[in-house]
C-alpha cells in the first residue's frame, strides 16, 4: 500500500490519540492540537484547518452572530444533556456552513474522497475534528457548557481491522462521564452532524 500525505497523517493523528494523558479533559483536547502540531483556539480566535491533515490552515475570529446564536441555543438546552447535544448539534451544523464559506474553495465534498487531498476548502476527518474541536474549547471557554465537557479526540479502525482509520471530536457529560462523538464528516458544511455514544461510534465502519 502506497503511503501517501493523507494516509500517513492519520496513522500520525492515531498514534497521537493513543498516548496517554493525564490533565484535565479541555487540557487533554489542548494537547491534542500541540501533538498534532496544529494549533489550539485562542478565546475566539480560531485557526481552521482543511486540507487535508491540516495542510492548510487559515486563522479565523468566531462570527459575534454565531456566537450569540450559540449562546442562546444553549441557554434553552440547560434543562438536561440531550438538550444540550441537540444545541451542540444545531451549532456545529451553523458552525460548518460559515467555516466553509471563510475557507473558500469547491464545496467541501463529504466523505473526504482521497483524490480531493490538499485542494483549498476540502476537510478530511482531521481537518473536521480540529475545526470541531476548536469550536467546543471555545463554547467550553466561554461557560456555555453545562452538561458536558470537551475531551480528547478519539479514533476508530487501523486498516488491520478492515476499517479506515477515522478521528473525531468529543464530548463527555460532567455528571456520568458518558463520552459522545461529535462528527460532521459524514455530511455537507450547514447539515447537521453525527451526535452519538463514543462506543457506537467506535463499532460503526
Amino acid at each position: 500500500m502506497k503511503l501517501t500525505p493523507h494516509l500517513i497523517s492519520m496513522f500520525v493523528s492515531i498514534a497521537a490519540i493513543a498516548l496517554p494523558a493525564g490533565a484535565e479533559a479541555g487540557t487533554q483536547a489542548q494537547s491534542w492540537f500541540l501533538q498534532q502540531g496544529y494549533v489550539p483556539p485562542a478565546d475566539t480566535r480560531i485557526i481552521a484547518c482543511h486540507g487535508y491533515g491540516c495542510s492548510r490552515r487559515l486563522m479565523l475570529n468566531m462570527d459575534q452572530s454565531l456566537l450569540e446564536r450559540a449562546a442562546r441555543l444553549l441557554k434553552a438546552g440547560r434543562s438536561n444533556p440531550e438538550a444540550e447535544r441537540r444545541a451542540i448539534r444545531e451549532i456545529v451544523k451553523t458552525y460548518t456552513a460559515h467555516l466553509s464559506q471563510a475557507l473558500g474553495g469547491p464545496p467541501d465534498t463529504p466523505g473526504s474522497p482521497p483524490q480531493m487531498s490538499g485542494m483549498h476548502g476540502q476537510m478530511d476527518c482531521v481537518d473536521e475534528t480540529a475545526n470541531t474541536t476548536s469550536l467546543l474549547l471555545v463554547l467550553e471557554e466561554k461557560a456555555l457548557l453545562a452538561h458536558h465537557q470537551v475531551e480528547r479526540p478519539q479514533s476508530r479502525g487501523l486498516f488491520i481491522d478492515g476499517r479506515y482509520p477515522h478521528v473525531t471530536a468529543v464530548i463527555a457529560e460532567k455528571r456520568t462521564g458518558l463520552e459522545f462523538a461529535v462528527d460532521p464528516w459524514r455530511v455537507a458544511p450547514g447539515q447537521q452532524p453525527d451526535i452519538l455514544p463514543l462506543v457506537e461510534w467506535r463499532q460503526d465502519s
